[in-house]
C-alpha cells in the first residue's frame, strides 16, 4: 500500500495542491515557516496525489502526504500566567501549562493550513472556522495537510469530529513532518471503533513502520458522529498518544527530531469519510 503523494504548491497567495512540507530542522522550539526551505521549487503548482482509478499500486503499504505553506507569524496562545491544571502522577506532560498554549489556531485565517483542494480522492477545505478533510476512497492511501509552524519537542492537540464511519476509519494528527518530498513524520490515528495507532512514515519509497499497532482504548469516543480531542507529545525519543486528556500509550523512536504538523482523514471502510478539525494548539517542551 503505497502513499497517495501530493506536492502542495502555491501560486502567489493561492495554494493549488497538497503535499508535505520541506525538510527543516528548527533551532530549539522556535516556530518557523516550512515553505521557506522548499528545495528546487521556485513557484508552486499541482502534483498528482493518486491515480484517477481505484486501482492501488503494487506496493503493500500506505504513506502520507502534506502541504507547505506561506510564511505566517504564529498567533500566541493565552498568557502563561494562567493556572496550570493538575495532571496525574507520571503524566508525560508534567511541566506544561495546559491552560496556556504557546500557539493556537482556530482555523479562522487562510493559508495557515493547506485548504481549498479537491480531486477524485480527497477534499481539503476551510469553512466557518474549521478544517475539513474528506477521504473519498476507502483504501490504503493517506493525504495530510500541514501548517506553517515547526517544532522538535512539542505537545499538540486538536479536536476531531468524525461523521459517518465504521471500523478502522480514522482521524489523525501528525508531528515532525519533513523530508525533501514531505514524506516523513509520526502519525497518530484514532479509529471509529475506539482504537489508536502510531506509525512512522519514512519516505515515499519505503512502507511506513507501525510503532504501535491498533490498540483499543476506553478514552476514545467511538463513532459515528463522535468528537475526540487528539493529543500527541513528541519529547526527545518518546512519543505519547492522548485522547480526551487521557494517556493512551507511549513508544520510543529516535529517527525524526523536528518538523511541522499534519491533519488527515484516513478511510479504511467508508468512502467519503469526513473529519472536521478545530482548535489546534501546541506547547513547546
Amino acid at each position: 500500500m503505497r502513499p497517495r503523494i501530493a506536492l502542495l504548491l502555491l501560486a502567489g497567495a493561492m495554494l493549488t495542491a497538497c503535499n508535505r512540507p520541506a525538510d527543516q530542522t528548527p533551532t530549539g522550539n522556535v516556530a518557523t515557516d516550512v515553505a521557506a526551505t522548499l528545495t528546487a521549487v521556485p513557484t508552486f503548482g499541482p502534483v498528482v496525489t493518486r491515480p484517477s482509478t481505484a486501482t492501488a499500486p503494487p506496493s503493500a503499504t500506505s504513506q502520507a502526504t502534506a502541504t507547505p505553506l506561506p510564511t505566517e507569524t504564529p498567533t500566541l496562545g493565552p498568557s502563561p500566567t494562567a493556572t496550570a491544571p493538575a495532571l496525574p502522577p507520571g503524566d508525560p506532560r508534567t511541566g506544561l501549562n495546559l491552560s496556556a498554549p504557546d500557539y493556537t489556531d482556530d482555523f479562522s485565517q487562510s493559508f495557515k493550513w493547506f485548504a481549498g483542494y479537491e480531486d477524485n480522492t480527497v477534499s481539503l477545505s476551510q469553512q466557518n472556522g474549521k478544517l475539513i478533510a474528506v477521504d473519498k476512497m476507502a483504501d490504503s492511501y493517506l493525504t495530510w495537510s500541514t501548517t506553517t509552524v515547526t517544532a522538535g519537542n512539542v505537545y499538540a492537540e486538536v479536536t476531531a469530529d468524525v461523521g459517518a464511519c465504521s471500523g478502522r476509519d480514522a482521524s489523525g494528527l501528525s508531528v515532525r513532518i519533513g523530508g525533501d518530498a514531505y514524506d516523513r513524520g509520526y502519525a497518530l490515528e484514532l479509529s471509529c471503533d475506539g482504537a489508536y495507532r502510531i506509525r512512522k512514515f519514512i519516505n515515499i519509497d519505503t512502507p511506513p513502520k507501525t510503532l504501535v499497532d491498533w490498540t483499543a482504548a476506553d478514552a476514545i469516543r467511538k463513532g459515528p458522529n463522535a468528537s475526540n480531542r487528539i493529543g500527541f507529545l513528541a519529547d526527545g525519543n518518546t512519543l505519547s498518544a492522548f485522547a480526551n486528556n487521557t494517556l493512551l500509550g507511549q513508544v520510543e523512536d529516535k529517527d525524526l527530531v523536528a518538523g511541522t504538523f499534519g491533519l488527515f482523514a484516513n478511510a479504511a471502510a467508508t468512502d467519503g469519510l469526513t473529519v472536521t478539525f478545530d482548535d489546534f494548539a501546541l506547547w513547546y517542551r
